[in-house]
């Protein structure tokens, strides 16, 4: 368990100054509600001041305060599984903190996009969206139940911008027909969060099976298809709420839709204009006098925006 690791820890340093002695007795004494607290509010219940709880956290063998969170919370969690086990230390937190809860929770999304962004290996991140961008083979984009949503929302921007790609439906009855002509030339784009899906396992599972390529978007490094993936990002979702928070992980596609622009080729400004055409046969939207040149002229502006960004760079060797 998470407390008897932090415990190990905190005995294995054999000598405790009086402050740091504070600390050990209120971590240990109040967890787990003690994997909400920061560096201020742990000062202030032990009664040392923030330079003694940062020095401590660093002789327990923590790089910094955030990774001895991270590491409590997601222990915890772990074991934590539903949102109604998670209430009460959710509940207690909310109490504590105030009534800001707008407030609170805006604080916990603006940390996991900082977070997202500082972890986010910026070459692993070109390749992923060289990688969605590319037309040859099929794409294929999964996410269960809360990661449905995700799914669904990066399979319909992608849609602008390249063919062969299939939104993987959650029905279990019908994924053998989705899979069974799954080749080494396709890739998965596989969205996976807490609680993890044992489907999704399977579903990946086929794929890495038939050789093709994976790229795994989870809010863990020790996720349990991170065997299996070729490629993966890491996304954290810690909330204030007693589900998980899905804005980091939502921006990350958003931008990797934006990055796989400049990998596309001209096929893409027919493909919109087609799109547009029916999406005005159908009466898809209801929006004035935009029309399908217009809009197609607008993504072919990006497209060349981004290419001369990219060739800029490449020139500079930057």
């Amino acid at each position: 368990m998470a407390t008897d690791d932090l415990l190990d820890r905190i005995r294995a340093l054999q000598k405790l100054t009086p402050g740091e002695a504070k600390i050990a007795d209120f971590l240990s004494r109040r967890f787990p509600e003690t994997v909400f607290e920061n560096v201020t509010t742990i000062s202030q219940k032990s009664g040392v001041s923030k330079a003694t709880v940062v020095r401590f956290i660093s002789r327990l063998g923590y790089s910094n305060f955030y990774e001895f969170r991270n590491q409590q919370r997601h222990e915890v969690v772990s074991r934590l599984e539903s949102p109604i086990q998670r209430y009460s230390l959710k509940k207690k937190q909310l109490l504590e903190e105030g009534e800001d809860i707008l407030g609170q929770n805006f604080a916990y999304i603006m940390q996991n996009l900082r977070h997202t962004h500082a972890q986010t290996d910026q070459k692993t991140f070109s390749k992923v969206a060289r990688l969605i961008a590319e037309p040859k083979g099929h794409l294929f984009i999964m996410g269960q139940r809360t990661s449905y949503a995700l799914a669904y929302l990066f399979h319909v921007l992608l849609g602008y911008l390249r063919p062969r790609i299939t939104l993987l439906d959650p029905q279990t009855s019908v994924l053998p027909d989705r899979l069974v002509d799954v080749t080494k030339h396709d890739t998965l784009f596989v969205i996976s969060h807490r609680r993890y899906a044992t489907l999704t396992r399977k579903v990946t599972k086929t794929f890495a099976d038939a050789g093709a390529r994976i790229i795994l978007l989870t809010d863990s490094e020790f996720s349990r298809l991170s065997p299996l993936a070729h490629l993966q990002l890491v996304v954290p979702s810690d909330g204030l709420s007693i589900f998980q928070s899905f804005c980091a992980a939502s921006a990350l596609l958003e931008s990797l839709v934006i990055a796989a622009l400049q990998f596309c080729d001209e096929s893409v400004f027919e493909r919109s204009e087609k799109a547009e055409k029916l999406y005005e046969s159908f009466g898809t939207f209801s929006e004035g006098k935009r029309t399908a040149a217009s809009r197609a002229e607008k993504l072919r502006e990006r497209i060349k925006g981004q290419s001369s960004k990219t060739g800029k760079r490449e020139k500079t060797g930057t």
